[in-house]
């Protein structure tokens, strides 16, 4: 798998949040985040004010093995640090500057960034090549424009 080593500043992200555990659930739950995100009611990122582009992420943070691999998964959108305008419903986090691996894809997001995460931990994971990651916040930043079908995605894992 390419990538490239990249600095990224500070982000201020805000939208839904949720605890998850690495288990056949997963992938369901994140899927109903993302529904409820865009699309139920009109969707909470309709809430989400001073955004810096149109861009959507998912975020990977509070990583823990307290009961079993869990982590904290949220959907959203980067706005200006300053934001305050932010509903019950939503959660503000600031991404940490630092080192990053970027691998970057295109196409159907469903498939390839599945398809990503099979493929990393196949080569990342504990047999595979060893990249130093911090385990502390990792996203995907699907930009925005062109066909949704086709778009580019990036994809972010902090490492030393």
């Amino acid at each position: 798998m390419k990538y490239e080593i990249v600095k990224i500043k500070e982000k201020t992200v805000v939208g839904l949040s949720e605890t998850m555990r690495n288990d056949k659930n997963t992938s369901k739950k994140i899927g109903k985040m993302w529904n409820e995100f865009r699309y139920e009611n009109g969707g909470e990122i309709k809430n989400i004010r001073d955004r810096v582009n149109k861009n959507t992420m998912a975020v990977y943070f509070d990583y823990t093995n307290k009961n079993g691999f869990e982590y904290r998964n949220l959907v959203g959108c980067e706005v200006k640090k300053e934001s305050k305008n932010i509903n019950e419903k939503l959660t503000k986090i600031f991404i940490p500057s630092g080192k990053y691996a970027k691998f970057s894809l295109f196409g159907n997001p469903q498939i390839e960034v599945t398809n990503f995460w099979i493929n990393f931990w196949k080569n990342f994971g504990e047999q595979g090549e060893k990249l130093e990651r911090t385990y502390t916040y990792d996203f995907e930043e699907y930009i925005a424009g062109g066909d949704p079908k086709n778009m580019e995605i990036n994809i972010y894992i902090a490492v030393k």
